[in-house]
């Protein structure tokens, strides 16, 4: 099978903390993956809808993120075990690989959130702690829609103290990871199609999507070795969905 990760590609990651790849993805199966996600956001604001509650509803409508996203969608399932994903676990990981977290994310039009600089590994501290993110543009991902941030080199810092932080009309509630000096971050514009590697480390934001007309759709799974545990409670962790074991994909 020919290589979709280069040389320079795996150097970078290990000097910067990330590379964007190309993932050799069939346009067929990026419209399916944009289709299902669609198709879920659909199913949760029916639901919401039939049980009368407004407040659900409107949940639902400001959500459009969907964790474990592999369990809602057969598509993701089988998404989720693409060669480049693999040759990147193989690569960075190990032989033996497990999905340890994926969500699709969904940013539509005329949505003035950003979701603040943090670490993935700033959420759950697992043993052991780094792993890598691969965030996949099933859009076009750019300045205008909402694309991703990253500070190159930045998972050299370790791993920082993050606070939570609530949500507000101007950003996505979450954890965010407490440092001074963002001077060296860069936009990560993608094509659909291309996958953002990078380090569970690697401080990374999303910004607003203040298009008129571009829905940024970008499915993002996550890998680990297998068997880890979360250091706050001593118990397996994640989502330890095996797709490499010995190096051959696991199904």
């Amino acid at each position: 099978m020919m290589s979709l990760i280069s040389g320079e590609q795996a150097a970078q990651f290990r000097e910067l903390g990330y590379f964007v790849a190309e993932g050799g993805f069939a346009p067929a199966l990026l419209q399916a993956m944009s289709d299902e996600m669609d198709r879920v956001y659909q199913d949760h604001l029916r639901q919401a809808q039939a049980s009368g509650d407004a407040a659900a509803v409107q949940a639902v409508r400001n959500r459009r993120s969907f964790s474990q996203f592999h369990t809602l969608s057969p598509v993701a399932a089988q998404f989720a075990r693409q060669p480049i994903y693999l040759e990147a676990c193989l690569k960075f990981i190990g032989p033996d690989a497990d999905l340890y977290y994926n969500q699709a994310a969904t940013k539509p039009p005329e949505r003035g959130r950003v979701f603040s600089w943090h670490q993935d590994s700033g959420y759950v501290h697992t043993e052991p702690l780094e792993y890598i993110t691969c965030w996949t543009a099933i859009t076009d991902s750019n300045l205008d829609n909402g694309c991703i941030w990253i500070i190159p080199g930045s998972p050299k810092w370790g791993l920082l103290e993050h606070l939570p932080e609530p949500e507000t009309g101007e950003r996505y509630g979450g954890k965010t990871a407490q440092f001074s000096d963002e001077s060296g971050a860069i936009p990560v514009e993608m094509r659909a199609g291309q996958v953002a590697i990078f380090s569970s480390l690697m401080l990374h934001k999303s910004g607003a999507n203040t298009s008129a007309h571009s829905i940024r759709r970008g499915y993002v799974p996550q890998y680990h070795v297998p068997h880890l545990i979360a250091r706050h409670t001593g118990q397996p962790w994640g989502d330890q969905v095996p797709v490499l074991r010995g190096g051959r994909r696991v199904d």
